[in-house]
């Protein structure tokens, strides 16, 4: 199994002069939240995406990935949509397994990248039924205990949504599908984000192949705003490092 973590943007509606990956939340930053992790369930293939203030992310790198494993793709239009980080990482989906892809801006609790790794589906997205209300929350839409929508705007017609989390697991085939979906609308819009590109395989398959996990009740957060750091250490963290 191999993981691609997607860190490339500015964040500028946080207002960091740092790239969010690097936010430093309790004693660690994220990135070497993320990397524990990753190590503690023996992946050995970790791809990292950067852009914004790239070097002071190698930096860290260099101190923390003693073992190698993680490859760097830069990406040098960070300002623009995050679809082109996929592209720019295209040599990663190259090899034949299996792919979680995350968002590198989440704290979380292991229990939940611990579900994803775990699940029985090849193709799993993590779903949170405590949904916060409006269009800013990427939603999974499930009819028939099965996935039928994904995205910020979504159509009515399903028994039930949730929050994603902004980690997914996808088998070698539909990364192989997500890639190619990216390549083609970075063509058309390269402002677009990722995650239109796996609506669209979402909305492409006649298989219904992509299940989830419910973690409802785990803790999480992505973070977006300031609020969202301040929640992150004074609420989530002690949850978290427990």
């Amino acid at each position: 199994m191999k993981a691609l973590i997607l860190a490339a943007g500015i964040g500028k509606r946080l207002n960091s002069k740092e790239p969010k990956i690097l936010l430093k939340i309790g004693q660690k930053t994220l990135l070497e939240r993320y990397y524990q992790n990753l190590v503690n369930i023996d992946v050995n293939k970790i791809g990292l995406v950067v852009g914004f203030q790239k070097e002071k992310i190698e930096d860290l790198i260099k101190e923390i990935d003693k073992e190698n494993r993680i490859t760097i793709f830069r990406n040098t239009e960070f300002k623009k949509g995050s679809v082109i980080s996929l592209v720019k990482a295209s040599n990663f989906f190259e090899h034949q397994e299996e792919m979680i892809l995350m968002d590198g801006d989440v704290l979380y609790h292991h229990d939940i990248f611990k579900r994803l790794v775990n699940s029985k589906k090849k193709n799993c997205f993590l779903l949170d039924r405590n949904i916060e209300e409006g269009e800013e929350p990427v939603k999974i839409c499930i009819k028939k205990n099965h996935i039928c929508d994904f995205g910020k705007e979504i159509k009515k017609d399903f028994d039930f949504c949730g929050e994603s989390v902004g980690f997914f697991k996808f088998s070698y085939e539909v990364s192989r599908k997500l890639l190619v979906q990216a390549k083609e609308i970075m063509r058309s819009n390269p402002n677009e984000m990722y995650e239109e590109a796996i609506r669209l395989i979402v909305k492409d398959s006649v298989l219904n192949n992509f299940g989830y996990e419910d973690i409802t009740n785990l803790p999480w957060i992505e973070i977006d705003f300031p609020e969202d750091l301040d929640k992150a250490k004074k609420k989530l963290l002690p949850k978290i490092d427990e």
